[in-house]
């Protein structure tokens, strides 16, 4: 071993001996763990002969200090009065010479040490914590500088003015008592990484998780230095080079070997403060996390490895080269062989004895793991992933009858069938909501050919009176239904689908499952499959952990075990520096092993023509705007900070109502205070859009979480009376009389209301009345109109606006120059919006379809259109993205134009100026 792997061990042994040592500490998550210290003991007994052999001792040992030793017996080193020999020599050369090798100016007294990554456990109120973490000013940037205070015979971490941050654990404790006992005079100073802590006070939900890692530094007379590395090492605590040292202080490691001249090859003296930028807001620790994403995706190889297969002959539709290479992809990870440059286990020994090693961890095992078992087909959206799923399932038909048969005769021979699950050769796909189901049936007439889709046994299993035979489940081909679904089952104690062994399981839109803690994740975590797959587009969306949770339900051993994945990339990306460069290294490999994920440049779509249309006020509209921003501002100015729905007002709303200005014109009805309820609607859809998919609603009934903006379930809202929200599974059982289209009042509180008498048009047309003027003008919808009536009898065109009140101002709009539309919005129920696509899919008068942007988002292949408007600029550009997304995807033959209105001299612009910094940073700024 050399002397600087001893100093310096990397990850990979330091982890590894982690499992070696009997001292237990804390690990990440509060747990005990083994701890071993960089160097394992003061003593040289093990290590003179790795360092050393006789002809390349220095002189200064050879000539005044092997001879005086009485049992030297050259040259032999294996005797233990030898060693010990040596270790004085060594020791007292050391410091002999240690005036020789300090860099720093002889006269100084004090010097400085650091205790690198010292477990504490965070006490107190957790949010008063988080509030004084925010303030800056400290030598360090990214990280706050504190103190060790002693209170009630425990060493706390605390802030300057004595609030406590956490406690040291029983190891560091047991040494700054002895240290203290001693009667030593040194000061403990303390930097604590700021963006970790506050980041672990907002995740940790059990007190084993609330352990953050902190650097301690040391400052003491020199003449205390070697007593003071004594106290630590018996503890096995092992000083580093500090992060920062105090200007006029020398840096004397007792714990660091000094080697005269040689000491400056292992480490450089001139330690200077860590010059790692850490970003300072939200939105830019954002961005720069997108970055390093895109940086990684980009460095990915496995699809360059991949051959390609051809599909099934029962397959209509032809495979394009990417498709082809993610079938070959799934076949490999399904039944291997995994080509060696991907696998994750390698040959190695321990202790003499064969094992497998893992390339990331490495863990060893005796036992060999299979690698084979399912993985993540992560391309964005629009590249076909289904059609490749549904590739596979057809190719693997036949070992499906052979696995389940296997089966059958294990349990005829007599076998412990109460044990095991009933087999079945299906395919179980959970998809997002009850369209997304309709989509895959539409998917496989499209793909399959006719007389195989006849004979192949498919069920949808959803709604109240879905199929719940065992025999009929087992002995299909394909199975297909929502996460929801598959929760109310649980939630009723019959849960057939949990009952079977299905050959293969696939989650479509799998980043809903992101969250480990959610009940959505544990309800498709208990169903056993043989290959388990994950579909997403977007497997990470605002941190690492998202594609943590893909890993964990997949059962990639060891990172089935979700603390695995933080412990190994998580946190090590989290603290930044050359930990990150570990961290993104072993995520790339990981990623490319488990992972394939291509972008739409491969499909050579057609072209995407996007401009922007800016428009300028009327006079009329124009002095509204200004009228309008005047009042609301000097309100805005009195009442900083605060807002609640009966009066207040924040910048929010000030910005809102300017917004709806630009799309409204004067038919908006002036602001006035007692008009404020009526805008609510305006708000919430606003606060939505903003928010993007990472926003979640919970739904009343079933208390599960589902995107606001994306591919999760449809659902709906109920305002008039109360507040409650209702999944679509919800809506279906509790009112399945209700024909879609007709007015219902909540189902969960419709009797304690008397029932509105007016239809659900009436009072749409009612509530109008009050919101726009009789008459006005918008100089932006009279824009629109122009552009959609352009070769509007050679287009199809879609309208996006996050506003269901412009979606009204749109279609008078359209009824008034006489252009057929259909509207799809978040009350549109399934059925009737599977008949308005197919409609617009087919109906050459049909031109012109309006939609929010959120349900533009969710679950519809819009290829049939080549116009796509959007009426207004989001705050999130992702919505707008997602939205256009669904119109340029496989399937368009046709090049796609892109219009985006902004008002000239507006919020607009202000926001379209913020839009082209997100996407710049995101390297997908329009041209």
């Amino acid at each position: 071993m050399s002397l600087k792997r001893m100093l310096n061990p990397d990850d990979s042994a330091y982890e590894q001996q982690l499992h070696h040592h009997s001292l237990q500490g804390w690990d990440d998550y509060g747990a005990p763990v083994e701890v071993t210290p960089v160097l394992q003991d003061t003593t040289w007994d093990n290590a003179v002969t790795d360092i050393f052999t006789l002809d390349t001792l220095p002189d200064v040992f050879v000539q005044n200090d092997l001879e005086s030793c009485n049992s030297y017996t050259p040259p032999s080193y294996d005797t233990k009065t030898s060693l010990l020999c040596v270790q004085e020599q060594v020791q007292q050369w050391a410091e002999d010479n240690t005036s020789q090798s300090a860099s720093s100016p002889a006269t100084l007294d004090y010097d400085e040490e650091q205790i690198a990554r010292a477990p504490i456990k965070l006490v107190g109120d957790m949010a008063v914590v988080d509030s004084k973490l925010g303030i800056g000013g400290h030598p360090i940037p990214g990280h706050y500088r504190m103190v060790v205070n002693k209170c009630d015979g425990r060493y706390v971490v605390a802030f300057l003015d004595g609030v406590p941050l956490g406690e040291a654990n029983t190891q560091l404790e047991t040494a700054l008592s002895g240290i203290a006992e001693q009667g030593h005079h040194v000061t403990l100073e303390v930097f604590a990484p700021i963006r970790p802590i506050r980041e672990q006070i907002s995740r940790a939900t059990k007190e084993k998780e609330a352990v953050v890692r902190v650097s301690i530094n040391i400052y003491g007379p020199r003449s205390v230095g070697r007593e003071i590395g004594l106290e630590l090492s018996a503890q096995k605590i092992y000083l580093q080079r500090p992060d920062y040292i105090k200007p006029g202080l020398a840096y004397d490691n007792p714990h660091l070997l000094k080697l005269g001249n040689y000491r400056q090859s292992f480490h450089d003296q001139n330690v200077e403060t860590r010059e790692e930028k850490q970003p300072e807001s939200e939105t830019e620790k954002a961005e720069a996390f997108q970055k390093t994403l895109n940086t990684i995706y980009s460095s990915l190889t496995r699809g360059e490895t991949l051959a390609g297969i051809e599909g099934d002959s029962r397959l209509k539709t032809q495979l394009l080269p990417h498709q082809k290479q993610a079938l070959d992809f799934m076949s490999q990870r399904e039944h291997g062989p995994i080509p060696e440059k991907f696998r994750l286990w390698a040959p190695g020994e321990q202790d003499g004895t064969l094992c497998q090693r893992h390339v990331i961890t490495n863990q060893a095992s005796l036992l060999e793991y299979p690698e084979t078992g399912g993985g993540i087909l992560a391309d964005e959206m629009g590249m076909g992933k289904s059609l490749s799923i549904l590739a596979l399932m057809l190719r693997t038909l036949g070992e499906g009858h052979v696995w389940t048969s296997e089966h059958t005769e294990m349990m005829d021979d007599g076998s412990n069938q109460h044990a095991m699950r009933r087999r079945s050769r299906a395919t179980l796909i959970i998809a997002s909501s009850d369209l997304m189901i309709n989509e895959w049936f539409q998917e496989m007439k499209i793909h399959f050919r006719e007389e195989v889709y006849d004979a192949l046994r498919t069920i949808k299993y959803h709604g109240t009176s879905r199929e719940s035979s065992l025999d009929a489940l087992s002995n299909a081909d394909i199975v297909v239904t929502t996460y929801h679904t598959l929760y109310a089952d649980s939630c009723r104690g019959q849960n057939p689908l949990c009952n079977i062994e299905w050959y293969r399981l696939v989650l479509d839109e799998a980043h809903i499952i992101r969250r480990l803690s959610t009940v959505l994740y544990r309800t498709v975590a208990e169903l056993k499959a043989r290959s388990r797959w994950c579909l997403t587009g977007t497997p990470i969306q605002n941190r690492l952990e998202d594609i943590g949770s893909l890993f964990a339900f997949i059962r990639i051993i060891p990172f089935n075990n979700p603390s695995n994945f933080r412990k190994y990339i998580c946190l090590p990306f989290e603290e930044g520096g050359k930990r990150r460069d570990v961290a993104i290294e072993r995520f790339t490999r990981l990623l490319d092993s488990l992972c394939l994920r291509r972008t739409k440049d491969l499909l050579h779509l057609p072209e995407q023509h996007a401009r922007i249309r800016k428009i300028d006020f009327s006079p009329e509209e124009r002095m509204q705007y200004e009228q309008t921003k005047k009042i609301m501002l000097r309100a805005a100015k009195n009442q900083v900070g605060e807002f609640d729905q009966k009066s207040t007002l924040g910048l929010f709303q000030v910005q809102l109502q300017l917004r709806i200005l630009c799309n409204h014109g004067t038919y908006q009805q002036p602001f006035s205070w007692n008009r404020r309820k009526i805008h609510l609607l305006d708000e919430r859809e606003a606060m939505e859009a903003s928010l993007g998919r990472d926003a979640e609603v919970t739904c009343s009934a079933c208390k599960q979480t589902m995107p606001l903006v994306g591919a999760g379930s449809m659902f709906q809202r109920f305002d008039e009376h109360c507040r409650h929200v209702l999944c679509s599974e919800c809506m279906e059982e509790s009112t399945p009389e209700v024909q879609p289209g007709n007015a219902m009042g909540c189902p969960l509180c419709s009797s304690l209301w008397k029932m509105h008498s007016r239809s659900g048009n009436d009072m749409r047309g009612h509530e109008n009345e009050n919101y726009f003027r009789a008459q006005g003008r918008s100089s932006k919808i009279e824009a629109l109109m122009k552009d959609v009536q352009t070769d509007v009898l050679h287009t199809k065109s879609i309208i996006f606006s996050c506003w269901t009140h412009t979606l009204d101002l749109i279609g008078a709009y359209l009824k008034g120059h006489s252009i057929e539309y259909r509207r799809i919005d978040g009350e549109c129920p399934t059925a009737k919006r599977e008949k308005i696509l197919d409609e617009f899919a087919h109906n050459r008068q049909l031109r012109v379809l309006i939609m929010t942007t959120g349900t533009g988002a969710v679950g519809l292949n819009l290829t049939m259109a080549n116009h796509v408007f959007l009426v207004e600029p989001q705050w999130n550009p992702s919505v707008e993205n997602q939205a256009i997304a669904r119109a340029l995807r496989l399937g368009q033959e046709q090049a796609v134009q892109v219009t985006r209105y902004v008002v000239n001299r507006t919020i607009e612009q202000d926001m379209r100026s913020l839009q082209d910094k997100k996407l710049k940073m995101a390297g997908m700024a329009w041209e």
